[in-house]
């Protein structure tokens, strides 16, 4: 296969099936039998998709057609095709489409802005699906609080990130158990920057190791 992103990687993964780990890296491994299947036809699409952003736009072109014209109809289709167009919307949320340097890059900011924010570190959270949770935030701070919402924040009352964050906010002690719902998605929002952070430090250091990049110091 062509190894231009292949060759990033030190891990055995990459040395020994490197087409399939790549598939891995990318989210697509529902459809490891069919890239498989097919090397001489994935290896050069999965590739032009790894390294999309620094390609000449002649090449980004024939990525693109090769995803269009050459790859059978079906949801691999449109799987590749979101790869591609989510690189132009927000290119760090694939740490593989990165390079070395902005790679590199990013691992010390998110580690940096983690660092700063860790004041507000939350203790502990509810079990709900961010997407739950974060629904629950838009729509009670812009209609107001609603019983599905309200069925998703209660837990939050009493939970280590609201009494945590109140406190470090300034928040007396009598009365961080009395905060009123309305309140808590602030609190959610405010200590959500740490979140993310901690969260993007992580994937980027996975990948520096991956790439065999990251520092005895980051460990």
């Amino acid at each position: 296969m062509n190894s231009v992103a292949a060759d990033r990687y030190v891990t055995s993964d990459f040395q020994n099936s490197p087409l399939l780990a790549l598939a891995d890296l990318m989210g697509l491994g529902s459809f490891k039998s069919q890239i498989s299947g097919s090397p001489d036809l994935y290896a050069p699409i999965l590739n032009g998709i790894a390294v999309f952003r620094h390609l000449p736009a002649s090449a980004r072109a024939e990525v693109n057609r090769a995803i269009r014209d050459e790859v059978p109809r079906g949801h691999i289709t449109q799987r590749l095709q979101t790869l591609v167009v989510d690189q132009s919307v927000q290119p760090y949320w694939y740490m593989w489409s990165l390079s070395d340097e902005e790679l590199l890059e990013f691992f010390q900011f998110s580690k940096t802005t983690a660092s700063i924010t860790a004041q507000m570190n939350p203790v502990s959270v509810p079990n709900f699906t961010v997407g739950a949770l974060a629904g629950a935030v838009y729509y009670t701070s812009k209609n107001g609080l609603r019983a599905q919402a309200s069925q998703i924040l209660e837990p939050f009352k009493e939970s280590g990130l609201v009494k945590e964050i109140a406190r470090r906010l300034g928040f007396q002690n009598r009365i961080v158990s009395g905060i009123g719902m309305m309140s808590i998605p602030a609190i959610i929002v405010i200590s959500g920057l740490n979140i993310m952070a901690n969260k993007e430090s992580e994937m980027a250091k996975r990948e520096l190791a991956a790439r065999g990049l990251l520092a005895y110091s980051d460990l």
